[in-house]
């Protein structure tokens, strides 16, 4: 009997993005808090009879070829265990494209996990992860799920409990702006590091202990700096999203997506009245405790 496994793959925000310098590697130097939130694809995973590794989305914009990382996590984990591909994926698609929500991250390792339970393979969560380190960096993040510190170029994980009881989450999207991550970081110049290390360091503590007061003074991110210059739009909804000074609000990645972290459902949906008209779409989530999947 053929078999077929449906996850959830669930969105991440970066809670503070600091980018160090250049690497000698091409890649750079990175520290930023990561946390899973409720916004999720369903990613389905079915056998079938026809050989080949099929996509399938209702999203125009998601690639169906092997330039999708779920076609590419895919070829990794069949390719390890020398099992022959007769698999089709289907990503029903909630998570924003390009929009610095992990969204090609998060069904890449939706696949990794799901295949190692459609096929139960005797590997362990460290070297899954490690697995999928060579899809991307945001990939071994995503597999796990909660909050994390994630250091070198993303791929250096040290995992937290989340806040309790979960903060509502806010993210808005502005319509029609899509942002290249390499772009932001290609057009990044690096600021004064002796400064963000000591607001860096404070933004895990406040953010497990809930507050967000001071969380407000000292979160930054450093792709802001390109991203918000090309896209003054994305500013604008920074500032509408701020403006009942309940929450916190940030650009999440190299954007356009906003975020903002409020203590609950009620002053969420406050904060995003100020949106009213903008073309911009909007989702109130929470934090996730740990991967949907």
């Amino acid at each position: 009997m053929k078999k077929t496994l449906i996850l959830q793959a669930p969105a991440k925000i970066n809670i503070g993005l600091w980018v160090k310098h250049k690497r000698a590697d091409g890649f750079h130097e990175l520290a930023s808090i990561m946390q899973t939130i409720s916004l999720a694809d369903t990613v389905t995973l079915k056998e079938i009879g026809e050989p080949g590794i099929h996509i399938f989305c209702d999203h125009p914009d998601v690639p169906l070829d092997s330039t999708n990382l779920v076609h590419r996590a895919a070829t990794i984990f069949l390719e390890k265990f020398s099992i022959e591909p007769r698999l089709a994926i289907n990503i029903d698609k909630k998570i924003p494209v390009a929009a610095g929500l992990a969204g090609g991250s998060t069904d890449a390792a939706a696949v990794f996990a799901g295949l190692a339970r459609m096929y139960d393979k005797p590997i362990t969560i460290p070297d899954l992860m490690a697995m999928a380190a060579h899809i991307g960096s945001d990939v071994p993040f995503v597999l796990h799920g909660g909050l994390a510190l994630a250091e070198g170029r993303g791929e250096i994980l040290k995992f937290y409990e989340p806040p309790r009881p979960p903060l509502a989450v806010v993210i808005a999207v502005p319509v029609g702006v899509k942002v290249s991550t390499r772009w932001a970081y290609e057009n990044y110049v690096p600021g004064n590091n002796q400064v963000k290390e000591e607001a860096f360091s404070r933004i895990l503590e406040f953010f497990r202990h809930r507050d967000l007061d001071s969380l407000r003074r000292v979160i930054f991110n450093d792709l802001e700096s390109v991203t918000l210059h090309r896209h003054p739009e994305v500013e604008k909804i920074k500032q509408l999203l701020a403006s009942t000074g309940e929450g916190v609000v940030l650009m999440s990645g190299s954007g356009p997506s906003v975020f903002g972290l409020f203590h609950d459902r009620k002053s969420a949906i406050r904060a995003v009245k100020a949106l009213h008209g903008e073309p911009v779409n909007v989702f109130i989530e929470h934090i996730a405790r740990k991967n949907l999947q």
